[in-house]
Protein backbone atom coordinates (compact mmCIF):
# COMPACT_ATOMS: atom_id res chain seq x y z
CA UNK A 1 0.00 0.00 0.00
CA UNK A 2 2.95 2.00 0.44
CA UNK A 3 4.35 2.09 -3.08
CA UNK A 4 1.22 3.06 -4.07
CA UNK A 5 0.43 6.01 -1.98
CA UNK A 6 3.63 6.99 -0.75
CA UNK A 7 5.87 6.71 -3.52
CA UNK A 8 4.11 9.23 -5.72
CA UNK A 9 4.77 11.73 -2.59
CA UNK A 10 8.29 10.71 -2.91
CA UNK A 11 9.38 14.42 -3.41
CA UNK A 12 7.71 15.93 -1.08
CA UNK A 13 8.84 13.35 1.24
CA UNK A 14 12.27 13.13 0.73
CA UNK A 15 11.84 16.97 1.13
CA UNK A 16 10.59 16.65 4.59
CA UNK A 17 13.06 14.50 5.78
CA UNK A 18 15.92 16.84 4.30
CA UNK A 19 14.51 19.69 6.39
CA UNK A 20 14.00 17.72 9.33
CA UNK A 21 18.06 16.31 8.85
CA UNK A 22 18.92 19.87 8.79
CA UNK A 23 17.28 20.80 11.69
CA UNK A 24 18.58 17.64 13.91
CA UNK A 25 22.10 18.53 12.94
CA UNK A 26 21.88 21.70 13.88
CA UNK A 27 20.64 20.14 16.97
CA UNK A 28 23.72 17.65 17.25
CA UNK A 29 26.44 20.37 16.96
CA UNK A 30 25.61 22.02 19.93
CA UNK A 31 26.98 20.04 22.59
CA UNK A 32 30.04 19.95 20.27
CA UNK A 33 30.13 23.92 20.74
CA UNK A 34 29.90 23.63 24.46
CA UNK A 35 32.47 21.36 24.35
CA UNK A 36 34.88 24.07 23.01
CA UNK A 37 33.70 26.57 25.19
CA UNK A 38 34.56 24.77 27.60
CA UNK A 39 37.81 23.26 27.02
CA UNK A 40 39.62 25.75 25.00
CA UNK A 41 37.12 29.00 24.88
CA UNK A 42 37.21 29.74 29.11
CA UNK A 43 40.79 28.15 29.93
CA UNK A 44 42.41 30.52 27.67
CA UNK A 45 40.44 33.51 28.89
CA UNK A 46 39.52 34.80 24.74
CA UNK A 47 36.27 36.80 25.84
CA UNK A 48 35.72 37.30 22.02
CA UNK A 49 36.11 33.61 21.28
CA UNK A 50 33.49 32.74 23.84
CA UNK A 51 30.70 35.47 23.41
CA UNK A 52 31.55 34.21 19.52
CA UNK A 53 30.63 30.62 20.40
CA UNK A 54 27.95 31.82 22.59
CA UNK A 55 26.38 33.51 19.97
CA UNK A 56 26.95 30.63 17.16
CA UNK A 57 24.99 28.46 19.61
CA UNK A 58 22.49 30.38 19.78
CA UNK A 59 22.37 30.76 15.79
CA UNK A 60 22.52 27.28 15.34
CA UNK A 61 19.65 26.85 18.01
CA UNK A 62 17.47 29.32 16.31
CA UNK A 63 17.64 27.15 12.97
CA UNK A 64 17.22 24.00 14.94
CA UNK A 65 13.90 25.76 16.09
CA UNK A 66 12.81 27.24 12.58
CA UNK A 67 13.34 24.16 10.29
CA UNK A 68 12.23 21.94 12.63
CA UNK A 69 8.68 23.73 13.00
CA UNK A 70 8.93 23.76 9.05
CA UNK A 71 9.52 20.19 8.72
CA UNK A 72 6.47 19.71 10.99
CA UNK A 73 4.19 21.51 9.20
CA UNK A 74 5.48 19.94 5.79
CA UNK A 75 5.30 16.26 7.32
CA UNK A 76 1.54 17.08 8.43
CA UNK A 77 1.08 18.42 4.82
CA UNK A 78 2.02 15.31 2.74
CA UNK A 79 0.77 12.72 5.03
CA UNK A 80 -2.67 14.26 5.09
CA UNK A 81 -2.73 14.55 1.48
CA UNK A 82 -1.52 10.69 1.38
CA UNK A 83 -4.37 9.61 3.51
CA UNK A 84 -6.67 11.58 1.92
CA UNK A 85 -5.97 9.58 -1.47
CA UNK A 86 -6.34 6.58 0.59
CA UNK A 87 -9.25 7.29 1.92
CA UNK A 88 -10.76 7.92 -0.67
CA UNK A 89 -9.76 4.95 -2.22
CA UNK A 90 -11.23 2.85 0.97
CA UNK A 91 -14.10 4.61 0.34
CA UNK A 92 -15.13 4.10 -2.92
CA UNK A 93 -13.67 0.41 -3.41
CA UNK A 94 -16.29 -0.39 0.03
CA UNK A 95 -19.11 1.33 -1.90
CA UNK A 96 -18.82 -1.07 -5.15
CA UNK A 97 -18.02 -3.88 -3.35
CA UNK A 98 -20.44 -6.50 -3.50
CA UNK A 99 -23.76 -7.50 -0.96
CA UNK A 100 -21.84 -11.22 -0.27
CA UNK A 101 -18.07 -9.05 0.90
CA UNK A 102 -20.38 -6.43 2.63
CA UNK A 103 -21.98 -9.00 4.32
CA UNK A 104 -18.94 -10.69 5.48
CA UNK A 105 -16.78 -7.61 6.54
CA UNK A 106 -19.87 -6.01 8.34
CA UNK A 107 -20.90 -2.30 7.89
CA UNK A 108 -18.74 -1.96 11.54
CA UNK A 109 -16.11 -3.11 10.18
CA UNK A 110 -16.32 -1.06 7.11
CA UNK A 111 -16.72 1.91 9.02
CA UNK A 112 -14.10 1.49 11.47
CA UNK A 113 -11.47 0.74 9.01
CA UNK A 114 -12.66 4.19 6.73
CA UNK A 115 -12.26 6.49 10.58
CA UNK A 116 -10.11 4.98 13.17
CA UNK A 117 -7.63 2.93 11.22
CA UNK A 118 -7.02 5.72 8.29
CA UNK A 119 -6.51 8.41 11.52
CA UNK A 120 -4.36 5.55 13.20
CA UNK A 121 -1.66 5.10 9.45
CA UNK A 122 -2.25 9.17 9.06
CA UNK A 123 -0.89 9.61 12.70
CA UNK A 124 2.02 7.20 12.12
CA UNK A 125 2.76 8.48 8.85
CA UNK A 126 3.27 12.28 10.49
CA UNK A 127 5.22 10.97 13.00
CA UNK A 128 7.61 8.98 11.37
CA UNK A 129 8.92 11.99 9.15
CA UNK A 130 8.42 14.23 12.02
CA UNK A 131 9.73 11.67 15.51
CA UNK A 132 11.10 8.61 12.98
CA UNK A 133 13.88 10.46 11.17
CA UNK A 134 14.88 12.67 13.81
CA UNK A 135 15.21 9.76 16.34
CA UNK A 136 17.39 7.98 13.90
CA UNK A 137 19.17 11.19 12.86
CA UNK A 138 19.99 11.99 16.70
CA UNK A 139 21.23 7.66 17.04
CA UNK A 140 23.47 7.96 14.20
CA UNK A 141 25.33 11.38 14.91
CA UNK A 142 25.13 10.99 18.63
CA UNK A 143 27.29 7.71 18.38
CA UNK A 144 29.14 8.94 15.27
CA UNK A 145 30.53 11.79 17.78
CA UNK A 146 30.93 10.06 20.93
CA UNK A 147 33.35 7.91 18.87
CA UNK A 148 34.94 11.13 17.61
CA UNK A 149 35.21 12.42 21.08
CA UNK A 150 36.37 9.43 22.93
CA UNK A 151 36.48 5.69 21.75
CA UNK A 152 37.08 4.19 25.17
CA UNK A 153 33.70 5.51 26.37
CA UNK A 154 32.02 4.82 23.40
CA UNK A 155 32.44 1.19 24.07
CA UNK A 156 29.81 1.74 27.12
CA UNK A 157 27.00 2.49 23.78
CA UNK A 158 27.93 -1.05 22.11
CA UNK A 159 27.31 -2.84 25.52
CA UNK A 160 23.95 -0.96 25.58
CA UNK A 161 22.91 -0.92 22.20
CA UNK A 162 22.09 -5.19 22.00
CA UNK A 163 20.33 -5.49 25.19
CA UNK A 164 17.90 -2.89 24.48
CA UNK A 165 17.19 -4.20 20.70
CA UNK A 166 16.25 -7.26 22.37
CA UNK A 167 14.03 -5.68 24.79
CA UNK A 168 12.29 -3.82 22.07
CA UNK A 169 11.88 -6.19 19.97
CA UNK A 170 10.44 -8.50 22.41
CA UNK A 171 7.77 -6.42 23.65
CA UNK A 172 6.94 -5.46 19.85
CA UNK A 173 6.32 -9.04 19.35
CA UNK A 174 4.15 -9.69 22.36
CA UNK A 175 1.75 -6.33 21.79
CA UNK A 176 1.10 -7.35 17.87
CA UNK A 177 -1.67 -9.84 18.78
CA UNK A 178 -3.22 -7.68 21.39
CA UNK A 179 -3.06 -4.51 18.70
CA UNK A 180 -5.02 -6.96 16.22
CA UNK A 181 -7.42 -8.12 19.01
CA UNK A 182 -8.09 -4.78 20.08
CA UNK A 183 -9.59 -3.70 16.41
CA UNK A 184 -11.80 -6.39 16.78
CA UNK A 185 -13.21 -5.31 20.12
CA UNK A 186 -13.53 -1.64 18.63
CA UNK A 187 -15.75 -3.22 15.34
CA UNK A 188 -17.90 -4.57 18.18
CA UNK A 189 -18.33 -1.87 20.18
CA UNK A 190 -18.90 0.45 16.53
CA UNK A 191 -21.32 -2.78 15.60
CA UNK A 192 -23.67 -2.08 18.99
CA UNK A 193 -23.18 2.00 18.87
CA UNK A 194 -24.54 1.56 15.47
CA UNK A 195 -27.77 -0.69 16.36
CA UNK A 196 -28.44 0.93 19.57
CA UNK A 197 -29.16 4.59 18.22
CA UNK A 198 -30.65 3.37 15.21
CA UNK A 199 -33.15 1.66 17.61
CA UNK A 200 -33.18 4.24 20.39
CA UNK A 201 -36.64 5.10 19.50
CA UNK A 202 -38.22 1.79 19.93
CA UNK A 203 -35.82 1.04 22.82
CA UNK A 204 -37.53 4.23 25.07
CA UNK A 205 -40.71 3.00 23.74
CA UNK A 206 -40.27 -0.71 25.08
CA UNK A 207 -38.63 1.09 28.44
CA UNK A 208 -35.18 -1.23 27.21
CA UNK A 209 -32.42 1.49 27.72
CA UNK A 210 -31.19 0.08 31.10
CA UNK A 211 -30.73 -3.08 28.44
CA UNK A 212 -28.87 -1.29 25.91
CA UNK A 213 -26.58 1.09 28.66
CA UNK A 214 -25.45 -2.74 29.45
CA UNK A 215 -24.56 -3.86 26.66
CA UNK A 216 -23.07 -0.76 25.84
CA UNK A 217 -20.78 -1.05 28.84
CA UNK A 218 -20.07 -4.62 28.32
CA UNK A 219 -18.23 -4.29 24.72
CA UNK A 220 -17.04 -0.81 26.11
CA UNK A 221 -15.18 -2.55 28.73
CA UNK A 222 -13.94 -5.19 26.64
CA UNK A 223 -12.34 -2.43 24.56
CA UNK A 224 -10.54 -0.74 27.71
CA UNK A 225 -9.84 -3.73 29.23
CA UNK A 226 -8.28 -4.98 25.28
CA UNK A 227 -6.40 -1.36 25.56
CA UNK A 228 -5.07 -1.78 28.88
CA UNK A 229 -3.52 -5.19 28.23
CA UNK A 230 -1.96 -3.86 24.89
CA UNK A 231 -0.75 -0.47 26.32
CA UNK A 232 0.47 -2.19 29.52
CA UNK A 233 2.57 -4.56 27.83
CA UNK A 234 3.93 -1.51 25.43
CA UNK A 235 4.95 0.35 28.58
CA UNK A 236 6.90 -1.93 29.73
CA UNK A 237 9.97 -1.04 27.29
CA UNK A 238 10.14 2.20 29.60
CA UNK A 239 11.43 1.31 32.59
CA UNK A 240 13.79 -1.89 31.19
CA UNK A 241 15.35 0.08 28.57
CA UNK A 242 15.53 3.00 31.24
CA UNK A 243 17.84 0.06 33.52
CA UNK A 244 19.79 -0.21 30.89
CA UNK A 245 20.72 3.76 29.74
CA UNK A 246 20.81 4.84 33.08
CA UNK A 247 23.13 2.09 34.21
CA UNK A 248 25.30 3.54 30.79
CA UNK A 249 25.23 6.66 32.02
CA UNK A 250 26.56 6.01 35.37
CA UNK A 251 29.36 4.26 33.97
CA UNK A 252 30.41 6.87 32.10
CA UNK A 253 30.03 9.56 34.91
CA UNK A 254 32.35 7.17 36.70
CA UNK A 255 34.62 5.72 34.00
CA UNK A 256 34.83 9.36 32.33
CA UNK A 257 35.86 10.59 36.15
CA UNK A 258 38.65 8.66 36.87
CA UNK A 259 39.97 9.58 32.86
CA UNK A 260 39.60 13.30 33.95
CA UNK A 261 41.51 13.10 37.06
CA UNK A 262 44.02 10.74 35.19
CA UNK A 263 44.54 13.75 32.38
CA UNK A 264 43.60 11.66 29.62
CA UNK A 265 40.31 13.96 28.68
CA UNK A 266 39.13 17.05 29.58
CA UNK A 267 36.08 17.99 31.28
CA UNK A 268 33.97 19.25 28.22
CA UNK A 269 34.58 16.20 26.81
CA UNK A 270 32.61 14.33 29.67
CA UNK A 271 30.01 17.11 29.04
CA UNK A 272 29.50 16.58 25.56
CA UNK A 273 29.78 13.20 25.94
CA UNK A 274 26.87 13.15 28.45
CA UNK A 275 24.77 15.43 26.19
CA UNK A 276 25.14 12.71 23.50
CA UNK A 277 24.53 9.77 25.51
CA UNK A 278 21.35 11.66 26.53
CA UNK A 279 20.60 12.49 22.75
CA UNK A 280 20.89 8.45 22.19
CA UNK A 281 18.77 8.04 25.03
CA UNK A 282 16.01 9.88 23.62
CA UNK A 283 16.12 8.74 20.33
CA UNK A 284 15.74 5.16 21.77
CA UNK A 285 12.92 6.58 23.34
CA UNK A 286 11.33 7.90 20.48
CA UNK A 287 12.03 5.12 18.24
CA UNK A 288 10.70 3.11 21.16
CA UNK A 289 7.94 5.04 20.88
CA UNK A 290 7.45 4.77 16.88
CA UNK A 291 7.75 0.47 17.65
CA UNK A 292 4.14 1.09 19.59
CA UNK A 293 2.68 3.63 16.46
CA UNK A 294 4.58 1.21 14.14
CA UNK A 295 2.61 -1.89 15.58
CA UNK A 296 -0.75 -0.39 15.38
CA UNK A 297 -0.44 1.29 12.20
CA UNK A 298 0.57 -1.99 10.51
CA UNK A 299 -2.55 -3.82 11.53
CA UNK A 300 -4.83 -1.15 10.49
CA UNK A 301 -2.52 -1.11 7.50
CA UNK A 302 -3.53 -4.57 6.65
CA UNK A 303 -7.53 -3.99 7.24
CA UNK A 304 -7.29 -1.29 4.67
CA UNK A 305 -5.34 -2.96 2.31
CA UNK A 306 -8.12 -5.99 2.88
CA UNK A 307 -11.09 -4.18 1.39
CA UNK A 308 -8.79 -2.08 -0.93
CA UNK A 309 -7.39 -4.78 -3.14
CA UNK A 310 -10.14 -6.97 -2.25
CA UNK A 311 -10.73 -9.14 -5.56
CA UNK A 312 -13.63 -8.88 -7.24
CA UNK A 313 -16.40 -10.37 -6.77
CA UNK A 314 -17.94 -13.01 -9.30
CA UNK A 315 -20.74 -10.61 -10.03
CA UNK A 316 -18.79 -7.47 -10.53
CA UNK A 317 -17.39 -9.55 -13.27
CA UNK A 318 -18.81 -9.69 -16.92
CA UNK A 319 -17.21 -11.32 -19.24
CA UNK A 320 -18.73 -10.94 -22.50
CA UNK A 321 -21.00 -8.08 -22.31
CA UNK A 322 -24.15 -7.57 -24.21
CA UNK A 323 -26.09 -4.73 -25.73
CA UNK A 324 -29.81 -4.87 -23.74
CA UNK A 325 -32.66 -5.11 -27.09
CA UNK A 326 -35.23 -2.56 -27.39
CA UNK A 327 -38.48 -3.63 -25.93
CA UNK A 328 -40.94 -6.91 -27.44
CA UNK A 329 -43.92 -7.29 -26.34
CA UNK A 330 -43.12 -10.69 -27.12
CA UNK A 331 -40.48 -10.99 -25.17
CA UNK A 332 -40.58 -11.29 -21.31
CA UNK A 333 -39.28 -8.14 -19.85
CA UNK A 334 -38.01 -10.29 -17.14
CA UNK A 335 -37.99 -14.18 -16.34
CA UNK A 336 -36.94 -16.47 -13.62
CA UNK A 337 -35.82 -19.87 -14.68
CA UNK A 338 -35.61 -21.82 -12.32
CA UNK A 339 -33.71 -19.49 -9.91
CA UNK A 340 -32.16 -21.01 -6.44
CA UNK A 341 -30.52 -19.22 -3.90
CA UNK A 342 -28.98 -19.38 -0.69
CA UNK A 343 -27.18 -16.31 1.41
CA UNK A 344 -25.44 -19.08 3.69
CA UNK A 345 -24.80 -21.82 1.60
CA UNK A 346 -26.59 -24.19 3.75
CA UNK A 347 -30.06 -23.24 3.67
CA UNK A 348 -32.12 -21.84 0.47
CA UNK A 349 -33.51 -18.64 0.30
CA UNK A 350 -35.78 -19.45 -3.00
CA UNK A 351 -35.79 -22.79 -4.49
CA UNK A 352 -36.98 -23.30 -7.79
CA UNK A 353 -38.15 -20.02 -8.60
CA UNK A 354 -39.54 -19.45 -12.38
CA UNK A 355 -41.97 -16.81 -13.52
CA UNK A 356 -42.07 -14.63 -16.30
CA UNK A 357 -43.08 -10.96 -16.22
CA UNK A 358 -43.98 -9.02 -20.14
CA UNK A 359 -44.11 -5.37 -21.03
CA UNK A 360 -45.91 -2.97 -18.75
CA UNK A 361 -47.64 -5.88 -16.97
CA UNK A 362 -47.67 -5.23 -13.19
CA UNK A 363 -46.54 -8.20 -11.01
CA UNK A 364 -46.98 -8.39 -7.38
CA UNK A 365 -45.09 -10.60 -4.75
CA UNK A 366 -46.83 -11.55 -1.28
CA UNK A 367 -45.94 -13.83 1.44
CA UNK A 368 -44.87 -14.06 5.31
CA UNK A 369 -42.19 -12.32 6.58
CA UNK A 370 -39.03 -14.37 5.34
CA UNK A 371 -40.49 -15.97 2.64
CA UNK A 372 -37.77 -14.88 -0.10
CA UNK A 373 -39.97 -11.42 -1.17
CA UNK A 374 -36.88 -9.09 -1.31
CA UNK A 375 -34.17 -11.88 -2.17
CA UNK A 376 -36.41 -12.06 -5.64
CA UNK A 377 -35.31 -8.23 -6.05
CA UNK A 378 -32.30 -8.21 -4.61
CA UNK A 379 -31.26 -11.13 -7.42
CA UNK A 380 -33.22 -9.27 -9.98
CA UNK A 381 -30.73 -6.00 -9.86
CA UNK A 382 -27.71 -8.23 -9.51
CA UNK A 383 -27.01 -7.46 -5.80
CA UNK A 384 -26.19 -11.31 -5.10
CA UNK A 385 -25.75 -13.83 -7.93
CA UNK A 386 -28.06 -16.71 -8.30
CA UNK A 387 -27.25 -20.01 -6.93
CA UNK A 388 -29.02 -22.12 -9.89
CA UNK A 389 -30.90 -20.74 -12.32
CA UNK A 390 -30.66 -18.09 -14.41
CA UNK A 391 -32.67 -14.44 -14.49
CA UNK A 392 -33.19 -12.72 -18.14
CA UNK A 393 -34.23 -9.26 -19.52
CA UNK A 394 -35.19 -9.46 -22.38
CA UNK A 395 -33.78 -12.50 -23.32
CA UNK A 396 -30.61 -11.67 -21.39
CA UNK A 397 -29.06 -13.23 -19.03
CA UNK A 398 -28.19 -10.14 -16.21
CA UNK A 399 -24.75 -11.74 -15.94
CA UNK A 400 -24.00 -10.45 -19.40
CA UNK A 401 -25.38 -7.10 -18.76
CA UNK A 402 -23.20 -4.15 -17.75
CA UNK A 403 -23.99 -2.81 -14.29
CA UNK A 404 -24.61 0.57 -15.07
CA UNK A 405 -26.78 -0.02 -17.89
CA UNK A 406 -28.44 -2.82 -15.81
CA UNK A 407 -28.97 -0.38 -13.05
CA UNK A 408 -30.52 2.31 -15.42
CA UNK A 409 -33.51 0.20 -16.19
CA UNK A 410 -35.14 0.54 -12.15
CA UNK A 411 -36.57 2.80 -10.58
CA UNK A 412 -37.09 1.44 -7.18
CA UNK A 413 -38.36 2.42 -3.49
CA UNK A 414 -37.04 -0.82 -1.08
CA UNK A 415 -38.48 -1.59 2.07
CA UNK A 416 -36.21 0.04 4.43
CA UNK A 417 -34.80 2.83 2.02
CA UNK A 418 -33.75 6.22 3.50
CA UNK A 419 -33.73 9.88 2.84
CA UNK A 420 -30.32 11.73 3.99
CA UNK A 421 -29.38 15.45 5.14
CA UNK A 422 -30.80 17.98 2.23
CA UNK A 423 -33.43 19.51 0.47
CA UNK A 424 -36.17 17.57 -0.27
CA UNK A 425 -35.04 18.15 -3.95
CA UNK A 426 -31.64 16.96 -3.58
CA UNK A 427 -33.15 13.41 -2.07
CA UNK A 428 -35.60 13.39 -5.15
CA UNK A 429 -32.90 14.39 -8.13
CA UNK A 430 -30.40 11.82 -5.99
CA UNK A 431 -27.52 13.36 -8.02
CA UNK A 432 -29.22 13.23 -11.23
CA UNK A 433 -29.89 16.41 -13.12
CA UNK A 434 -33.70 16.23 -13.54
CA UNK A 435 -35.91 19.30 -15.08
CA UNK A 436 -38.07 20.50 -12.50
CA UNK A 437 -40.88 20.10 -14.68
CA UNK A 438 -40.30 16.03 -14.40
CA UNK A 439 -39.35 16.60 -10.53
CA UNK A 440 -43.21 18.24 -10.24
CA UNK A 441 -44.69 15.66 -12.38
CA UNK A 442 -43.03 12.94 -9.64
CA UNK A 443 -44.04 14.61 -6.59
CA UNK A 444 -47.65 14.97 -8.17
CA UNK A 445 -47.65 11.18 -8.99
CA UNK A 446 -46.37 9.94 -5.55
CA UNK A 447 -48.98 12.39 -3.74
CA UNK A 448 -46.14 14.22 -2.63
CA UNK A 449 -46.81 17.39 -4.18
CA UNK A 450 -49.87 18.44 -1.61
CA UNK A 451 -48.00 18.23 1.65
CA UNK A 452 -44.53 19.64 -0.44
CA UNK A 453 -46.48 22.59 -1.19
CA UNK A 454 -47.38 23.21 2.61
CA UNK A 455 -43.94 23.79 3.40
CA UNK A 456 -42.42 27.16 3.49
CA UNK A 457 -39.70 26.90 1.49
CA UNK A 458 -41.57 24.16 -0.79
CA UNK A 459 -39.43 21.76 -2.69
CA UNK A 460 -36.39 23.25 -0.98
CA UNK A 461 -37.42 22.44 2.41
CA UNK A 462 -34.12 21.11 4.36
CA UNK A 463 -34.55 17.45 5.90
CA UNK A 464 -32.96 16.23 8.57
CA UNK A 465 -30.30 13.17 8.63
CA UNK A 466 -32.88 9.87 7.40
CA UNK A 467 -35.46 12.35 7.39
CA UNK A 468 -36.30 12.56 10.72
CA UNK A 469 -38.46 15.37 10.65
CA UNK A 470 -40.95 14.09 8.18
CA UNK A 471 -43.88 11.50 8.96
CA UNK A 472 -44.07 7.68 7.69
CA UNK A 473 -45.99 8.69 4.94
CA UNK A 474 -44.09 11.77 3.80
CA UNK A 475 -40.91 9.46 3.60
CA UNK A 476 -42.57 6.96 1.83
CA UNK A 477 -44.25 9.94 -0.81
CA UNK A 478 -40.25 11.47 -1.37
CA UNK A 479 -39.28 8.16 -1.78
CA UNK A 480 -41.47 7.51 -4.38
CA UNK A 481 -41.07 10.54 -5.92
CA UNK A 482 -37.38 9.44 -6.08
CA UNK A 483 -38.00 6.53 -8.19
CA UNK A 484 -40.71 7.64 -10.43
CA UNK A 485 -38.27 11.16 -11.51
CA UNK A 486 -36.44 8.81 -13.91
CA UNK A 487 -39.08 7.91 -15.76
CA UNK A 488 -37.93 4.03 -15.12
CA UNK A 489 -38.64 0.98 -17.60
CA UNK A 490 -38.81 -1.38 -14.64
CA UNK A 491 -40.33 0.05 -11.29
CA UNK A 492 -39.62 -2.01 -7.98
CA UNK A 493 -42.21 -1.27 -4.99
CA UNK A 494 -41.11 -2.85 -1.49
CA UNK A 495 -43.67 -2.11 0.53
CA UNK A 496 -43.41 1.56 -0.34
CA UNK A 497 -47.12 2.51 0.24
CA UNK A 498 -47.38 0.65 3.92
CA UNK A 499 -47.19 4.45 6.02
CA UNK A 500 -49.72 5.37 3.36
CA UNK A 501 -53.94 5.69 4.78
CA UNK A 502 -56.70 3.97 1.84
CA UNK A 503 -57.43 7.44 0.14
CA UNK A 504 -53.93 8.64 -0.58
CA UNK A 505 -53.14 4.43 -1.30
CA UNK A 506 -55.79 4.41 -3.94
CA UNK A 507 -54.85 7.97 -5.69
CA UNK A 508 -50.93 6.72 -5.76
CA UNK A 509 -52.29 3.58 -7.69
CA UNK A 510 -54.24 5.39 -10.32
CA UNK A 511 -51.65 7.35 -10.84
CA UNK A 512 -49.07 4.77 -11.41
CA UNK A 513 -51.51 3.14 -13.74
CA UNK A 514 -52.23 6.54 -15.76
CA UNK A 515 -48.42 8.30 -15.75
CA UNK A 516 -46.42 4.45 -15.93
CA UNK A 517 -48.65 1.92 -17.46
CA UNK A 518 -45.30 1.51 -20.17
CA UNK A 519 -43.00 0.96 -16.99
CA UNK A 520 -42.76 -2.85 -15.48
CA UNK A 521 -44.29 -2.84 -12.48
CA UNK A 522 -43.03 -5.18 -9.52
CA UNK A 523 -44.75 -4.48 -5.95
CA UNK A 524 -44.17 -6.02 -2.93
CA UNK A 525 -46.73 -5.62 -0.36
CA UNK A 526 -49.16 -6.79 2.10
CA UNK A 527 -51.89 -5.20 1.46
CA UNK A 528 -54.68 -6.79 -0.83
CA UNK A 529 -55.87 -3.51 -1.94
CA UNK A 530 -52.15 -2.95 -3.15
CA UNK A 531 -52.17 -5.86 -5.33
CA UNK A 532 -55.31 -5.87 -6.39
CA UNK A 533 -54.92 -4.82 -10.07
CA UNK A 534 -52.09 -7.54 -10.73
CA UNK A 535 -51.52 -9.29 -13.59
CA UNK A 536 -50.02 -11.79 -11.78
CA UNK A 537 -49.46 -12.70 -8.06
CA UNK A 538 -47.10 -14.55 -6.79
CA UNK A 539 -47.63 -16.07 -3.22
CA UNK A 540 -44.34 -17.33 -2.09
CA UNK A 541 -43.54 -19.73 1.24
CA UNK A 542 -39.80 -20.46 2.13
CA UNK A 543 -38.72 -19.83 -0.39
CA UNK A 544 -40.65 -21.40 -2.63
CA UNK A 545 -43.86 -20.72 -5.09
CA UNK A 546 -47.37 -21.71 -3.13
CA UNK A 547 -49.63 -20.34 -5.95
CA UNK A 548 -49.41 -17.90 -8.99
CA UNK A 549 -52.28 -16.44 -10.41
CA UNK A 550 -54.42 -13.41 -10.91
CA UNK A 551 -56.69 -12.22 -7.75
CA UNK A 552 -59.77 -14.41 -8.64
CA UNK A 553 -57.73 -17.11 -9.17
CA UNK A 554 -55.50 -16.69 -5.76
CA UNK A 555 -58.72 -16.34 -3.84
CA UNK A 556 -59.75 -20.18 -5.13
CA UNK A 557 -56.63 -21.54 -5.25
CA UNK A 558 -54.72 -20.34 -2.34
CA UNK A 559 -55.98 -20.19 1.32
CA UNK A 560 -53.15 -18.37 2.84
CA UNK A 561 -53.98 -15.21 -0.04
CA UNK A 562 -57.47 -15.81 0.92
CA UNK A 563 -57.18 -16.05 4.79
CA UNK A 564 -55.32 -12.32 4.29
CA UNK A 565 -57.92 -11.24 1.50
CA UNK A 566 -60.47 -12.12 4.32
CA UNK A 567 -58.79 -10.31 7.46
CA UNK A 568 -57.82 -6.95 5.16
CA UNK A 569 -61.62 -6.32 2.98
CA UNK A 570 -63.61 -8.54 4.49
CA UNK A 571 -66.54 -10.42 2.84
CA UNK A 572 -68.70 -7.72 1.40
CA UNK A 573 -65.51 -5.78 0.30
CA UNK A 574 -64.73 -8.87 -1.38
CA UNK A 575 -68.32 -9.11 -3.33
CA UNK A 576 -67.32 -5.88 -4.96
CA UNK A 577 -64.22 -6.82 -6.26
CA UNK A 578 -65.26 -10.05 -7.38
Amino acid sequence: MFEKYVYPKKKEVGLTLFVKAFSTLMGILIPTILKYIIDDAVPSGQRNMIIGLGLLMIFVSFLEWRYSIKANRMAAKTSSEIIQDIRQDLFSRSISLSSRQIDKLGISSIESRLTSDTYTVHNFLGTAMRMGSRSIMLFIGGVILCVLLNLKLSLIIVFLIFPIFLTIRFIFNKTMPMWRKLHKRHDEMVQVIRESIKGIKVSKALNKVDDEKAKFFRTNKAVRDQTIKAVDTSALTSPIVNVFLYSGLAGVIIYGGSMVKSGEIKVGIIIAFISYLMQIVDSLFMMNWMFNIYSRSMISVKRIEEIIFMPLDENQIIENPIALPDKDINVPEIEFKNVSFSYDQEEYSLKDVSFKIYPGQTFAIMGATGAGKSTVIRLLMRQYDVDQGEILIRGVNIKNLKHDELNSLFGSVFQKDFLFKGTIKENIEFGRQIPDADLYNATLAAQAHEFIQEKDDKILHELASKGVNLSGGQKQRVLLSRAFAGDPEILILDDSSSALDFKTESRLRSAIDEKFDHSTSIIIAQRISSVLDAKQIMFLENGKILEMGDHLYMMEHCEPYKEIADMQIGEREEEVYA
